[in-house]
């Protein structure tokens, strides 16, 4: 899953950044509203996390303008303002959530798990496909009822296909579900990233299949 976090502190920006990258998401960051509602026009997000106080465009008026552009994924606010008027402010300008600062990891994480499965409709705790399942709450992979362990960029390439469930999906979906616009992409890092999840697979009745110049697909063998 994709993340976009619109924060102007970098430090915070950047260690959010690394602790949701461990938890096998994709994450980009800017640091002000215009970038931000730039950034949407060229990616898909599942979910953003909003800094209230942003240089020019501010917070508020980045969701309000996110909710007119018919933009329906969640929005959690970032915020260091305690005052009960710009959390409702934000909350009726179309945010689904909020989030005072300071604030620990494990509460943000599940904030962003519960907004995650509130946009998903119907609700689901788990993916199946064949013997390989998707833990959404844990974000964890099982296959054969072992624990598929996994790089994030696998992590990322393995979830998009199973989203799919057994539909084509193209290398340029790969790359953009797998890579933040900051990371350096080489030519060949669907492939190396599909082949060592194809590695892992081994052995199973699941693999993933290339249907040359239209993409990927996960395929299940019958017994």
């Amino acid at each position: 899953m994709r993340l976009l976090i619109v924060e102007d502190n970098q430090s915070l920006a950047e260690w959010l950044a690394k602790l949701l990258r461990a938890e096998n998401y994709v994450v980009d960051c800017v640091a002000d509203g215009e970038t931000a509602l730039s950034g949407v026009e060229l990616e898909n997000y599942d979910l953003a996390l909003v800094d209230l106080t942003l240089p020019g465009i501010g917070g508020i008026e980045v969701i309000r303008d996110l909710r007119t552009r018919g933009l329906s994924m969640p929005i959690l606010i970032l915020t260091a303002r305690h005052d009960l008027q710009n959390r409702v402010e934000g909350l009726n300008a179309g945010a689904d959530d909020y989030l005072t600062k300071p604030f620990e990891i494990e509460e943000l994480e599940a904030r962003l798990r519960a907004l995650l499965r509130r946009a998903s409709a119907p609700v689901k705790t788990e993916m199946r496909f064949g013997p390989l399942v998707m833990d959404l709450n844990a974000r964890t992979f099982e296959l054969s009822g072992q624990p598929l362990h996994l790089s994030p960029k696998e992590h990322a390439v393995l979830e998009t296909l199973l989203r799919r469930n057994g539909g084509v999906v193209s290398k340029e979906a790969l790359l953009e579900s797998a890579y933040g616009f900051d990371d350096e992409v080489s030519p060949t890092a669907v492939e190396v990233n599909v082949h060592r999840v194809r590695k892992k697979l081994e052995r199973s009745p699941v693999s993933i299949a290339t249907l040359r110049g239209l993409g990927y697909l996960l395929r299940l063998e019958s017994n």
